[in-house]
C-alpha cells in the first residue's frame, strides 16, 4: 500500500510542477574521419532586448542546464525584438565557431551530429493602411577570405492587412546540412556563424530559446568541423 501511495504522490508532484524542456540529441553520431574541428569563438546580439528592456546578453561560452545559447528562465521570452523599440532593421542572435583552413581546396563544413533548437513567436500588428509582416529564420553562414557558403531555414511568418494581429509560433530542432565551400586557401581563418534572425515592419519577434544541446563547455569545440572533398 505504501509504494502505491508514494507513486500517487510522485504523479501529483509532476502534474503540479512547472513544465521543463526535455533535452534530446536530435541527430546522433556521424562519421567524423578526417574532420578538422572548429573552436567556439564568440556570440553576438543585435536588436534583441530582454523583458526588462535591456540589450539581450550574448552567450558567454558556459553551458548551463545542458544548453548552449539563449533560454528563457521563466514565463517571459529570453530575448525580444519589437519595432516599437528597435525599428524595422533585422535583429539577430549569433553563435560563432572559428578555425584555420588546413590546405588549399574545397571542403564540406559540417555539424558533428548536432541540430539547432529554436522556440518562439512572431507577431505582426496591422494598421489602417498597408501590409504588415513578421518572420524568423535560422541562417548558417560560412566565410573566409577566399570561400563562402550559406544555408537558411524559414521558421515562421505572420502577415496581416488591416486592423488586426497575426501570430505564428516556431518550436523544435533543425538539422544543419553539410555546406560546401569551394576554392579555400590554406591558412585562411574560417568562420561559421549560426544565427536566429528576425524582422518585422510592424510587430515583434520573441525568442524563448535558441541554441544547442551540449553537456560540457569542452564539447563546444567539437560541434562543427571541416572535411576536405
Amino acid at each position: 500500500m505504501a509504494p502505491r501511495c508514494a507513486s500517487a504522490l510522485c504523479v501529483l508532484l509532476l502534474c503540479c510542477a512547472t513544465p521543463r524542456k526535455i533535452y534530446v540529441h536530435p541527430v546522433g553520431e556521424r562519421d567524423l574521419t578526417g574532420v578538422s574541428f572548429l573552436s567556439f569563438a564568440v556570440s553576438d546580439v543585435q536588436g534583441f532586448f530582454d523583458p526588462d528592456g535591456r540589450p539581450c546578453k550574448p552567450f558567454g561560452g558556459r553551458v548551463r542546464d545542458s544548453f548552449a545559447g539563449w533560454w528563457a528562465a521563466g514565463d517571459d521570452p529570453a530575448c525580444i525584438h519589437d519595432t516599437f523599440d528597435s525599428g524595422i532593421q533585422p535583429a539577430a542572435l549569433e553563435l560563432r565557431w572559428r578555425g584555420t583552413v588546413p590546405a588549399d581546396g574545397s571542403y564540406n563544413v559540417l555539424s558533428a551530429g548536432y541540430a539547432v533548437g529554436t522556440w518562439g513567436t512572431v507577431l505582426t500588428r496591422g494598421s489602417y493602411y498597408g501590409d504588415y509582416w513578421a518572420w524568423a529564420r535560422v541562417v548558417v553562414e560560412v566565410e573566409s577570405a577566399h570561400c563562402r557558403g550559406k544555408w537558411s531555414l524559414d521558421l515562421a511568418k505572420a502577415k496581416i492587412t488591416g486592423l488586426d494581429k497575426r501570430v505564428a509560433n516556431f518550436s523544435g530542432w533543425a538539422e544543419i546540412p553539410d555546406i560546401l565551400v569551394a576554392d579555400c586557401r590554406a591558412g585562411d581563418t574560417l568562420d561559421v556563424r549560426v544565427q536566429l534572425v528576425g524582422q518585422s515592419n510592424r510587430g515583434q519577434v520573441a525568442v524563448d530559446g535558441f541554441g544547442f544541446w551540449v553537456t560540457s563547455d569542452d564539447e563546444l569545440n567539437r560541434m562543427f568541423g571541416i572535411r576536405s572533398l
